[in-house]
């Protein structure tokens, strides 16, 4: 992921980002007085929508001291703070919360054993992250991606791993659509949501040339979007 070089181009290329976030942010059950604590909060988009929550207090975090910047601007209801979710002790909270964060984590299980141990007694956390079949048709095409793509149920199952006990779960899913199979990956690119290349330019070209062939429409081309939700407390 390259969230810190792609900061100032991420709003305009994370419109299904901040589409889930907005379900997930209508999905929360919280109670004025909630210390709400977010991880990997962006610039503000899930943020924003916590924030309109009457009675509670955010501190939003992110490892990107440049997405903080552009989240404090933009959301400055909030507190604000830099803090890598992955490798950092996370401070108490009674709600837990994250949109488009866990699917990055190396070992989800460690980090959610982590998550628990910042838990206040009577606390609860909601992650919500894309899962199969999220960009399949891409996948299919390329069969390269930087995040190993898991089912509801193997999500699930992690969480159960963890200690945790889900109390709701929801999984969305919608179709994106764009001008071209290039258009498609540029939006990506300037989202941050790749890694460093990992596939050669003449493969990348292939791979447009049949994502454009086997995925056009006359809206442009498609892309299957698929956002999990998980409500859990210890």
């Amino acid at each position: 992921m390259r969230f810190e070089e792609r900061a100032l181009t991420y709003d305009a290329h994370a419109a299904p980002q901040r589409s889930f976030a907005e379900k997930v942010a209508l999905s929360l059950r919280c109670s004025p007085g909630d210390q709400v604590l977010e991880l990997g909060a962006g610039t503000g988009a899930l943020t924003s929508f916590l924030c309109a929550r009457p009675g509670i207090r955010v501190n939003a975090t992110d490892a990107s001291p440049a997405m903080v910047a552009l989240g404090s601007t933009a959301v400055p209801q909030a507190q604000w703070g830099v803090l890598d979710a992955f490798s950092h002790p996370l401070p108490p909270s009674t709600l837990q919360v994250s949109s488009g964060l866990l699917q990055w984590a190396p070992d989800p299980v460690r980090v959610l054993q982590s998550w628990r141990q910042s838990l206040l007694p009577g606390a609860r956390m909601l992650h919500a992250f894309p899962c199969q079949p999220c960009l399949q048709e891409w996948r299919e095409v390329l069969h390269e991606s930087p995040v190993l793509w898991r089912s509801e149920g193997e999500w699930l199952d992690l969480f159960s791993a963890a200690g945790l006990r889900v109390s709701q779960k929801n999984l969305w899913m919608d179709r994106w659509f764009f001008g071209s199979a290039l258009d498609m990956v540029r939006a990506m690119h300037r989202s941050g949501v790749t890694g460093q290349a990992r596939v050669g330019p003449g493969v990348l070209r292939a791979a447009l040339r049949a994502y454009d062939k086997q995925y056009r429409c006359a809206d442009g081309v498609w892309a299957t979007w698929a956002w999990l939700a998980v409500e859990a407390e210890a």
